[in-house]
C-alpha cells in the first residue's frame, strides 16, 4: 500500500499535475479512518488513491482540497463525525483532524542565454522553485549547476512550449531567432534584456519577414521590477521578483502599503547606499526563513550575519557570520549600512527591534502577524520612540510578490532591501520607466562576459 502511494505521487508529479495529499493526523472517539491514513486528491476533487473516511467526511475533505489548490495554502480540517446537524452527518461518535497539503508541479523557466546574467538568474530561479532550462550554443554545465536541462544548440533550435516562462539574455546574434521562436509559441511571460531601441529594430525585422507579433503580447522590456539596482545580481533579483509577482497576480509594491500594515501611515523614507556599497544583512532569529535569507544574501554577495539563540552553522552558507547565545541582543552590531530582518518567532523581537533602531539601521523588517507587529510597535512607543522614527520599520517586511515559501519570502524581502537602498519603486520596469534611460543597468561587458 505504501509503495503504491508513493508511486502514485511520483506519477502525478512527473505528469505535471497539481494534487493534494490528505492525511489523518488525529482521531478522537470512533472513526472509520485511523491516524496516518492518506488520500491523493486531484484538482477536480476526485479521490485517486487512499482513504480518509467515507461518505460526507470524504466530501468535506475533497471540498477543502479544491480550496487548497486554489489558494496554495495548507490547512487542518476538523471533521465532526458525531453531530448529524452541525457536523458531516456521520454519527460515528468521534472527530478527526485531516491535514490538507497541496502539491504543485515545478514551474519551468527557459533562460535563452549563457552569460553572467543568465548564470545568476539560474541560481535565483532555482531558489524560487523553478526547474530551469538553459539554451545557448555555448552553454556549459559547469556554469549552470543543478539546471534541469542544458541545451547547447544553435539559437534557431530553441523550443518554447505554449504559455512558457522565458527570459532572454542572448547576445545580439541570438536575439532575432529567439524572438521568432517566442512569437510562434506565445509564452505567458517573456522577459527581454536589451535596450528598447534594439527591440524596436528586431520587431521591424520580424514584421518585414511577415511574422505575426501577437505572440509577443507577454513581452516585458525592460524585464524586471524597478528596484533601482544596477549590478548583475540586482538585475537578476528584479527579474525573478517580477516573474513571481506575475505568477501570483501581485503588485510588486511594499507589503506594508498593500496590507496597510499596523502602525504604518505612509511609506518609510528610503535610505540610499553608494553604488559601490553592498547592503550588510543582519538576520535575527533561526528558522527556515533565516536560512533562506542567508543563502540569498550569499548569492547576492552581501555580508550576512545571523544572530540567534541557537542555530546549526551547517545550515548556513560558509560566509555567514554566526552570533549565538546573545540573550539580550547586546552583541548585535548595527550601523546605518545594516539591513536588519527580525525573524525571532516572537522570542525577543521587541528587544532586537529597539537595538536596530538605536543603531539607526538602514532597513528594519519584522516578520510577525499584524497583531504581534502592533504589540511590538506599541511597546516601542511606550519606550519613547516616535511615530516618525517607527516609519522606518517595515511590518510586514517584503514586496508584494505573492510569496508563500520561505525562499519566496526571502526573495520578496531582498527585493525590498534593494528598493530601500537604491531608491526603487518596486513597480514593473515597463510601468516605472516610460522610456528606458540610456546608460541604465549593467553594461554590455558585464552582461556578456
Amino acid at each position: 500500500m505504501q509503495a503504491e502511494f508513493y508511486h502514485r505521487v511520483t506519477a502525478m508529479t512527473e505528469a505535471g499535475e497539481p494534487f493534494v495529499i490528505a492525511t489523518v493526523i488525529r482521531v478522537r472517539g470512533s472513526a472509520s479512518a485511523k491516524p496516518g491514513s492518506k488520500a491523493i486528491i486531484d484538482r477536480s476533487g476526485c479521490n485517486l488513491f487512499g482513504w480518509v473516511g467515507g461518505g460526507c467526511a470524504e466530501s468535506l475533505v475533497r471540498e477543502e482540497s479544491i480550496c487548497a489548490l486554489e489558494d496554495g495554502q495548507t490547512r487542518v480540517v476538523n471533521v465532526d463525525l458525531d453531530d448529524e446537524v452541525l457536523g458531516v452527518g456521520m454519527p460515528c461518535g468521534g472527530t478527526m483532524d485531516v491535514y490538507i497539503e497541496p502539491h504543485f508541479p515545478p514551474r519551468r523557466l527557459i533562460i535563452a542565454g549563457h552569460n553572467k546574467l543568465a548564470r545568476h538568474l539560474n541560481l535565483l530561479a532555482q531558489m524560487a522553485g523553478y526547474a530551469v532550462t538553459i539554451h545557448g550554443p555555448e552553454a556549459e554545465s559547469q556554469h549552470f549547476p543543478q539546471a534541469e536541462r542544458i541545451v547547447a544548440e544553435p539559437w534557431e533550435a530553441l523550443e518554447i512550449p505554449p504559455d512558457a516562462r522565458v527570459v532572454v539574455t542572448a547576445p545580439h546574434e541570438g536575439q532575432l531567432p529567439v524572438l521568432r521562436a517566442a512569437a510562434a509559441a506565445q509564452p505567458g511571460y517573456l522577459g527581454f534584456v536589451a535596450r528598447r531601441r534594439v527591440l524596436a529594430a528586431l520587431r521591424e525585422r520580424l514584421a518585414a519577414d511577415g511574422r505575426a507579433l501577437d505572440g509577443l503580447a507577454g513581452l516585458r522590456n525592460p524585464a524586471g521590477l524597478d528596484l533601482g539596482g544596477g549590478t548583475v545580481e540586482e538585475m537578476s533579483l528584479s527579474i525573478i521578483g517580477e516573474l513571481l509577482a506575475w505568477e501570483r497576480g501581485a503588485s510588486g509594491a511594499s507589503l506594508r502599503a498593500v496590507r496597510r500594515g499596523v502602525g504604518a501611515t505612509d511609506q518609510p523614507a528610503p535610505t540610499t547606499l553608494r553604488a559601490d556599497e553592498q547592503p550588510q544583512l543582519l538576520v535575527v532569529g533561526h528558522g527556515r526563513l533565516s536560512e533562506a535569507l542567508a543563502r540569498l544574501g550569499a548569492l547576492m554577495g552581501w555580508p550576512v550575519t545571523v544572530n540567534a539563540l541557537e542555530a546549526n552553522g551547517a545550515d548556513y552558507p560558509p560566509p555567514t557570520c554566526m552570533v549565538l547565545g546573545d540573550l539580550d541582543f547586546s552583541r548585535m552590531e548595527v550601523t546605518p549600512a545594516t539591513h536588519v530582518v527580525i525573524a525571532t518567532l516572537h522570542k525577543g523581537d521587541h528587544l532586537s527591534m529597539e537595538r536596530a533602531l538605536e543603531g539607526k539601521a538602514a532597513y528594519i523588517g519584522l516578520i510577525a502577524s499584524p497583531k504581534r507587529s502592533g504589540l511590538v510597535l506599541d511597546y516601542l512607543r511606550g519606550r519613547g520612540w516616535s511615530d516618525e522614527t517607527l516609519r522606518h520599520v517595515h511590518a510586514p517586511a517584503g514586496l508584494d510578490l505573492g510569496a508563500r515559501t520561505p525562499a519566496e519570502i526571502a526573495l520578496s524581502i531582498a527585493c525590498e532591501i534593494v528598493c530601500t537602498c537604491r531608491g526603487g519603486s518596486g513597480l514593473a520596469l515597463t510601468q516605472a520607466w516610460p522610456q528606458q534611460p540610456e546608460g541604465s543597468g549593467p553594461t554590455c561587458q558585464e552582461l556578456f562576459e
